[in-house]
Order: C-alpha cells, then sequence, then structure tokens
C-alpha cells in the first residue's frame, strides 16, 4: 500500500489523510486543512485497516509516561499533551535505548507510522524512530533516524544486537523538522520509509509478530535531547 500525505499550509508539518474525510486538523499547529481530493480518492481504497490512530490529544493507549530516570538516563521524562508524545532526557551511558509500547496490539503483517521531530540536541547525538514485532524487552526490531541525515536497522536478539541496514545517508531526511518514519511487513519482508519514500527493503525471520511502538537512543553522555513524536498509526490486515 502506498503512503499518502501533504504538507500543512501553515507551518509544513506532514498531514495524513483520515479515511474519505475532506478536512483534518494539523496535528503541530491544529490549522484545519482541506484534503486534496486525489489523496481522499486513494484513502478509499486501503487495503488494511486502521487498528490505532493516536494523535496523542490524550493517552487513551496507555503510553509510557511520567519521570523515569535510572543509570542509563540521569532525566527522561515523557509526557503526552496538545498532540504531542514528548521525550526529554540527559543521557547516563553511551548509545542507550529506551522504548515505549502500544500495548495489546500484536500483529504479523502491518504497516506502521509515525511523524517524530527533534527539538533539543546535537545532529550525532541521539536518534529516534519505530520499533516492532517486539517480544520483550530484549528481542525486537529497531528503525531509526538522525537529525545527520542517517538512518539505521536492527535486531536485539536476547540482548545481543545485530545490524540489518549499516547507517545509511539519505537526503529525504529534513534535519530538525518533521519526518515521518514508517515499516511494512510482509511476512519476512520488511520495507523502510522516511517521508514517504522507501529507503531500504531486507528479508529477516527472526521473529514473525509482536507488539509495536517507539524509542529514542541516545550515544553522547550528559547530553540533553528532546523528541516529539506525533500522529502514531497502526494499520494490519
Amino acid at each position: 500500500m502506498t503512503t499518502h500525505s501533504f504538507s500543512c499550509p501553515s507551518c509544513g508539518a506532514p498531514v495524513i489523510p483520515k479515511g474519505r474525510a475532506t478536512t483534518v486538523s494539523c496535528p503541530y499547529c491544529r490549522a484545519s486543512v482541506v484534503v486534496p481530493e486525489e489523496l481522499r480518492q486513494v484513502s478509499k481504497g486501503a487495503a488494511q485497516s486502521t487498528f490505532v490512530f493516536d494523535s496523542f490529544a490524550s493517552n487513551e493507549n496507555n503510553w509510557l509516561v511520567g519521570n523515569h530516570a535510572d543509570k542509563y538516563f540521569a532525566k527522561m521524562n515523557q509526557t503526552i499533551a496538545d498532540g504531542r508524545y514528548r521525550w526529554e532526557a540527559q543521557v547516563s551511558i553511551a548509545s542507550t535505548i529506551t522504548t515505549s509500547w502500544l500495548m495489546g496490539y500484536p500483529v504479523s503483517d502491518f504497516h506502521l507510522m509515525v511523524n517524530c521531530k527533534h527539538l533539543k540536541g546535537s545532529e550525532t547525538g541521539s536518534s529516534c524512530g519505530v520499533v516492532f514485532r517486539i517480544q520483550d524487552n530484549r528481542n525486537f526490531y529497531w528503525f531509526r533516524i538522525t537529525d545527520s541525515r542517517q538512518f539505521a536497522v536492527s535486531v536485539d536478539l536476547d540482548g545481543k544486537w545485530q545490524q540489518l541496514v549499516d547507517w545509511t545517508r539519505t537526503n529525504t531526511l529534513k534535519p530538525y523538522g518533521f519526518n515521518r518514519v514508517e515499516v511494512k511487513a510482509n511476512e519476512t519482508h520488511f520495507t523502510f520509509l522516511i517521508n514517504g519514500q522507501i529507503v531500504s527493503e531486507v528479508d529477516d525471520d527472526q521473529f514473525s509478530q509482536g507488539l509495536v511502538g517507539v524509542a529514542i537512543e541516545a550515544y553522547s553522555p550528559g547530553e540533553e535531547t528532546t523528541f516529539d513524536f506525533m500522529d502514531f498509526i497502526l494499520r494490519a490486515s
């Protein structure tokens, strides 16, 4: 299924049409914008059903929120308000990942999308993205991006990382802008997209189904970093 979006005429954020709706609210500036006719027609033919569309107006899906500082992050504050799932962190240990899962929706074949924006921190000091086919804290896939226009894909197997796609540069990324991260899973085949463009495809058979969620990873001890996640969408057969 092809993903379609358009830019908000007020602030430039990516806006994803909702079904056959003729107007939608921008997830960032809240402006009411008209959905182009051709995108309404595309949305009618979607092959998968939308299981979850979370605009983060509230925490109805029970995402992890609150203060969760530990030995890995000296600060980790997660809040949901005004259409944003905000993560404010300070790194203690290099190359540390922290995740938040969407509970109750184990899926096999799926299409996962989320908008994210880096608000604070260096271009190379941290990354954000999606985790999927989650089994537990030590077994899942991880697709992430940085503001240095790099992306990578890994799998965590019993706490040991294997790189499926090495760090790769792509001009599809917008440093410190809104970036839409997507994964399409069809059995053992995964397609990875950034801002609607395919950046990589891989095959891997470690996990056949699992939960999905969002995550950040931090690389520089002492650095403070902040990310917003917006408009989390899960579609599945």
